[in-house]
């Protein structure tokens, strides 16, 4: 467990190092777009296509960083039908169900990015291959698959419920 925990630990960095790089070039890329129009009378070519497509990275990254940290949406207005003595056994179930949930979301977004690539969908204004900006969609999924089925070997690594 203490393996998977740092494994958990490095993933968590890894994704929100990549989730901020994206959100800190989405702010650089339309404040310069912005002051080379103001100033200048030009802008920069695809700079809110791109901008986008980052915002969509760090959506779908921001997903499993959700998940590490206790941070997801969970309706509570059914938990007075699950006993008391039975909820630890309730929360492992529920953790297996949102492994194989997501783990089928990752394998749906794999379909999806391989029919991008088959039918050759463009990114129509920076011209490239869709597929490309796609790939975050099965990872993500698969990311948060994967913490799903630690919580549910190992409940002692799922985080508490955050109450905000």
């Amino acid at each position: 467990m203490a393996l998977t925990r740092k494994f958990l630990a490095a993933l968590f960095r890894l994704e929100a190092a990549a989730a901020g790089l994206a959100f800190l070039a989405i702010a650089l890329l339309l404040l310069a777009d912005v002051l080379l129009r103001e100033l200048f009378g030009s802008s920069i070519w695809g700079a809110q296509r791109i901008s986008v497509y980052l915002m969509i990275l760090t959506g779908f990254l921001g997903l499993g960083l959700a998940a590490d940290r206790g941070r997801h949406l969970r309706p509570r207005f059914v938990d007075w039908l699950v006993p008391l003595k039975w909820a630890k056994q309730a929360e492992r179930i529920g953790s297996a169900i949102m492994f194989a949930v997501f783990l089928y979301f990752a394998w749906l977004g794999v379909d999806f990015v391989k029919a991008a690539y088959r039918y050759g969908d463009l990114a129509q204004t920076i011209k490239t291959p869709l597929w490309m900006f796609e790939l975050v969609v099965p990872y993500a999924f698969l990311s948060i698959s994967l913490r799903y089925l630690f919580f549910a070997i190992w409940p002692g690594l799922k985080p508490g419920e955050v109450d905000e």
